[in-house]
């Protein structure tokens, strides 16, 4: 239930043992990083054995139960009792992989208390992060889990092991240049901070706390670091005259008031960049190890603010969509989204995101892309500015957009091009009718 996804819990089960299922219906309620969404059901059958009980949390892979026919044998495999919220699947550990050779020079041996603490089953952890922890000789005993349940996950051990560096770090002498106008500091201690303003670091303040990450702040931060990481950004702006796309916009309104339609200026940007997209396809696919992958049907991101956090469900199929359809259609996504019912593939399934912060009054930004998309559209408020046509200063609905580009997948040229035709098309709204 996305590209990053490591594990997760069962919530509950929607249907029970030797109930008929068929593919596509909802068996069971999962929770993720970023929300809790149902899982469907792949194939036809009975759902003849429920392996992992409500409250669990289990690895991606990890079997949760079985669809078979009334008739049909199961695995011996699958004839275990239930996985249980207090017994979370462990790895199996060679014992072998604790005894490190001693004349292996690369090698560091774990010592046995923090080996019997990683396989522990007293310690709640995934088992990526035992086995990471069982690499790296670290004591996950130490260690204060954030992910359901306490459960420590892969990132509490690479923080931890961190916050170990930076405590070895703060002990260091340093000697900057002053030549290069530094800060002179002496020595850097926790206790006794000596800067040439007297500026003193109190760590014990009463006024300072933490605030534990939510999971889904915890999700955003991943994926967004690691976007910065791996995708090499590049961005290019426009300024888009509005005037008659507000202009087309109120006379759809007017006219359909009485279906319910009500497009807004959101869904006429989605509308212009499925055009864009299907223009230069390449805007629409996703960079991958083998090559870039086309993706062949186009599937808008709508960057919708919750209260923990954003998230950037998907609006499936826009380019079998007319103006109309794409704005019930945007609608019912965010109305799904604030209740909770959105389905796993709208929340993995985007090819292209858009996010618009002109209600918030904002004129201008920059967007991270969000994996594995190429590109991400960000657009500001609509406000009236002064613009020369034909030698005449007159008065226009002007709106400035920002594209974020995968500069593995495109380059800056291709970007331009882009966004001169969603300018284009939204400059000439009656495109977007067609």
């Amino acid at each position: 239930m996305g590209y990053d996804m490591e594990e997760g819990t069962v919530v509950r089960w929607l249907v029970s043992e030797n109930s008929e299922v068929k593919t596509g219906d909802a068996v069971a309620e999962i929770e993720t990083d970023k929300a809790v969404v149902e899982l469907e059901s792949t194939g036809d059958g009975l759902l003849r054995k429920i392996l992992v009980q409500e409250g669990s949390t289990v690895p991606v892979g990890q079997t949760i139960a079985v669809i078979a026919e009334m008739d049909e044998e199961i695995p011996e495999v699958y004839a275990s009792d239930l996985i249980t919220p207090e017994a979370s699947p462990i790895d199996s550990v060679d014992a072998n992989f604790l005894e490190i050779e001693q004349g292996d020079t690369n090698s560091s041996v774990i010592p046995t208390s923090s080996a019997e603490a990683i396989l522990s089953a007293e310690v709640r952890a995934s088992p990526v992060a035992k086995k990471l922890a069982l690499e790296r000789g670290v004591d996950l005993t130490k260690i204060i889990g954030t992910g359901p349940g306490g459960r420590i996950t892969k990132d509490d051990v690479l923080s931890f092991e961190a916050t170990e560096g930076v405590s070895e770090t703060l002990e260091m002498d340093i000697t900057p240049d002053s030549e290069l106008g530094e800060i002179p500091v002496n020595r850097v201690d926790i206790d006794d901070v000596e800067m040439e303003n007297s500026v003193s670091l109190n760590l014990d303040g009463a006024d300072d706390r933490v605030t534990p990450l939510t999971k889904m702040r915890q999700q955003i931060a991943r994926v967004t670091s690691s976007s910065k990481k791996e995708k090499p950004h590049f961005y290019v702006s426009a300024e888009i005259d509005m005037t008659e796309a507000l202009g087309l916009r109120r006379k759809i309104n007017s006219d359909m008031s009485a279906e319910g339609i009500k497009v807004t200026v959101n869904d006429m940007v989605i509308k212009a960049s499925v055009g864009a997209l299907s223009k230069f396809p390449k805007f629409n696919s996703a960079f991958t190890d083998e090559g870039i992958k086309f993706n062949a049907s186009i599937n808008i991101g709508v960057a919708i603010a919750e209260e923990e956090g954003l998230v950037l469900p998907a609006i499936l199929n826009c380019q079998e969509k007319s103006l109309a359809e794409v704005s019930v259609a945007s609608k019912d996504l965010v109305k799904r989204s604030q209740e909770g019912t959105l389905q796993s593939h709208e929340y993995t399934g985007g090819t292209f995101g858009i996010s618009n912060m002109g209600m918030f009054d904002v004129s201008s930004f920059v967007a991270i892309i969000h994996p594995p998309n190429t590109a991400m559209l960000a657009v500001g408020r609509i406000e009236k500015r002064p613009v020369v046509r034909e030698d005449q200063v007159t008065v226009a609905d002007m709106m400035s957009a920002t594209l974020s580009v995968d500069h593995r997948v495109v380059d800056g040229v291709e970007g331009a091009k882009f966004i001169v035709e969603v300018k284009r098309l939204l400059e000439n709204p009656l495109s977007l009718l067609v």
